[in-house]
């Protein structure tokens, strides 16, 4: 969830790609509020500088190098973008059906709501949860106000409270 420009969930898919192949069905939803940022990332055209911590041999196996007028830039291979969704979503409304999720990574954004704010949002993220499902938040995201909805099994790192949802 708010994955801008969408560099993360690209990355995310690269590790998804490497660790479990192509043979295993998943895939990897970024959303964010703005339809703006949503375009460029469904483009997946990047500066090859934003790839620096890419490891060379995921950029090798998943991205194509720019030539010519393209210089210096990458396109995720279509491969990747196949399993790759994007959708415009609003945390502080009411969220649509969109399925149930492994994981949800929801990094670097609760720092700027109120702690009643990411509770609301804490909940509506938890529900989209399976029950053994994990929630990674920020390094400087505590939700210590909320162990009614998340638990702490790892910095950063939580699971649903809530059981028999």
């Amino acid at each position: 969830a708010a994955c801008s420009s969408g560099e993360e969930v690209y990355s995310i898919a690269m590790v998804l790609a490497d660790c479990l192949g192509s043979d295993t069905p998943w895939e990897v939803m970024g959303s964010d509020i703005s339809t703006r940022v949503l375009r460029g990332a469904q483009r997946a055209h990047y500066s090859a500088e934003r790839a620096r911590n890419i490891p060379a041999s995921y950029l090798k196996r998943f991205c194509l190098r720019g030539t010519q007028e393209y210089q210096g830039t990458l396109l995720i291979d279509h491969a990747l973008r196949s399993r790759v969704h994007f959708r415009q979503l609003n945390l502080n409304a009411a969220l649509p059906d969109i399925g149930q999720f492994d994981v949800i990574f929801l990094r670097n954004v609760m720092i700027y709501f109120d702690k009643a704010t990411q509770n609301k949002i804490l909940e509506r993220m938890v529900h989209l949860l399976r029950p053994d499902g994990l929630f990674f938040a920020g390094h400087s995201e505590s939700f210590v106000q909320a162990t009614h909805l998340v638990k702490l099994i790892e910095r950063t790192v939580y699971r649903p409270a809530l059981r028999g949802r």
